[in-house]
């Protein structure tokens, strides 16, 4: 403080000597030459946009450089190890102003200068109480996301399988392969014992790139489809898409996630090393109705939790993190994974989370106090990444539970179902998830393996009711498993299918 006094003696005539050259300037706005061209296209300066080109990138939510966060208004009033940033209603005293004088110590932006202008509009909407505009701040920064990229199309035989998604009635299973969105429904057997088959039924062109991700609304109404820059929203009565959306998508749809009353969807947009953003859509509209920047890197899952009221972002970065869906503000972050976390999912109940990814190692969080409750993985030979994670909850114990007329012995029932496949092709089933102190493995849950894929399973979806689940695959097969782990049904690549009908 003592530095910044003696910075104030200068003030008056720095003050000075900005206004001066800021009207000069204005002035010479009509003679060519004399002034920056981006300035004389534009008389007024934005202070937000100012703010945003000069100040963000060593102040968000992972660098918080000097403890700083300047990507919200109350971040700025916070401040960080000097104290509040701003003070609204008085930029003469507020130390975001003092650092962008020429003699400042710490000067701001290190490596530059504003000009005049440019701080004298900071200064203006400070002394007007600093208005944020969060739809302004958003459009700032999806333009700062957007380079122009050229799409050429996808070779003809890659076909990898990303993304699986199960209609809630269980009858139809739809795969991202490759450029396109292949429909898959279940075929009853003349025999009543023999389990369903797959039966191919049709697809639909997604695009020129591979379909990342998929969502089923949990009224069956609509299936979403993400790629690069992006998003499909597809009838599923018709199986024709009803609308796309293109603008203000920055990189690839990674993940897709419905609201539990289908009228939000919800979709991560990834550059990798660079940003995970969060878009609200309107399901009816087809309209981005918000967007926040949740991670610094790729977002590889998203879920919904059983009660609505939460949303899981799974990252490159390593962390998870919850979302509180009526305010859309962060809940509480999770970190305690060693590679990038590349699957999650709630338990049952809301109360937990599961995250796994390139560590191997499945965590179970208890979310009421965000604390880890149990590792657990294979300690056998390397099974490769976890890539999908599904939680449900297991009928038979259910069942037993319900049954159990003493309380203490229904209690003492685990009810938990967690699915996991990996990139070695050899899906997990966990029952009885269990409490443990410390980073043990092995010892969090009763393990069963399900008969082996021999291929790199790369998504996984579930149909609750049967507990039969899905998973693709990176060769385009896909494969249903039944409940008992046992492999019941294989797709062949689609080389090898009868040509199905297709739309645009």
């Amino acid at each position: 403080m003592a530095v910044l006094s003696a910075f104030l003696q200068f003030r008056p005539f720095w003050r000075g000597y900005v206004r001066l050259v800021a009207a000069a300037w204005g002035l010479a706005a009509g003679c060519p030459g004399t002034v920056p061209a981006a300035e004389a296209a534009d008389d007024s300066i934005e202070p937000l946009a100012v703010l945003h080109r000069t100040c963000v990138r060593c102040h968000t939510e992972d660098k918080r450089k000097g403890g700083l966060l300047m990507t919200t208004r109350e971040g700025l009033l916070e401040g960080g190890e000097t104290g509040p940033a701003l003070l609204p209603g008085r930029s003469a005293e507020s130390f975001l102003t003092e650092t962008l004088f020429p003699d400042a110590d710490p000067h701001m932006p290190p490596k530059g200068q504003l000009n005049p202008r440019e701080m004298i509009a900071l200064e203006e909407w400070i002394d007007a109480g600093a208005p944020w505009d969060d739809a302004l701040w958003a459009k700032l920064q999806n333009a700062a996301d957007i380079r122009p990229v050229a799409l050429t199309g996808l070779p003809p035989a890659y076909h990898p399988i990303m993304a699986v998604a199960v209609s809630p009635d269980g009858a139809t299973v739809a795969a991202g392969r490759g450029g396109e969105i292949a429909f898959f429904e279940l075929a009853a057997t003349a025999d009543e014992k023999s389990p369903p088959s797959l039966k191919a039924a049709g697809a639909i062109d997604a695009g020129r790139d591979a379909v990342q991700a998929l969502a089923w609304a949990p009224d069956g109404k609509t299936l979403a489809a993400g790629g690069f820059r992006r998003v499909l929203l597809i009838d599923t009565a018709t199986r024709q898409v009803r609308t796309g959306i293109r603008t203000d998508l920055a990189g690839r749809i990674t993940a897709l996630a419905f609201s539990n009353d289908s009228k939000t969807l919800f979709a991560a947009d990834s550059i990798p090393a660079a940003a995970g953003r969060l878009h609200f859509i309107g399901a009816a509209s087809g309209k981005i109705d918000a967007s926040l920047r949740v991670h610094g890197d790729a977002i590889f899952d998203l879920d919904v939790s059983p009660d609505g009221k939460m949303l899981a972002s799974a990252s490159a970065d390593k962390l998870v993190r919850i979302w509180d869906l009526a305010t859309r503000e962060r809940v509480t972050t999770l970190e305690g994974h060693t590679g990038y976390v590349l699957a999650c999912a709630f338990s049952p109940e809301s109360g937990r989370l599961a995250s796994a990814g390139d560590d191997e190692v499945i965590k179970i969080w208890n979310l009421g106090t965000a604390k880890q409750e149990a590792a657990f993985g294979d300690t056998g030979v390397s099974a490769g990444p976890i890539t999908g994670l599904a939680w449900t909850t297991d009928p038979a114990n259910a069942e037993k539970k319900a049954a159990e007329k003493d309380a203490e012995k229904a209690k003492a029932i685990n009810t938990d179902r967690l699915v996991a496949v990996n990139e070695a092709g050899k899906p997990k089933i966990y029952n009885e998830l269990k409490d443990h102190e410390g980073e043990q493995r092995s010892t969090g849950a009763r393990e069963k393996a399900a008969e082996e894929a021999g291929d790199l399973l790369t998504a996984v979806a579930l149909d609750p009711k049967s507990q039969r689940f899905f998973a693709g695959s990176a060769t385009g097969l896909i494969r249903m498993w039944s409940a008992d782990g046992k492999l019941i049904a294989t797709l062949p690549e689609p080389a090898k299918i009868a040509e199905a009908p297709t739309n645009p």
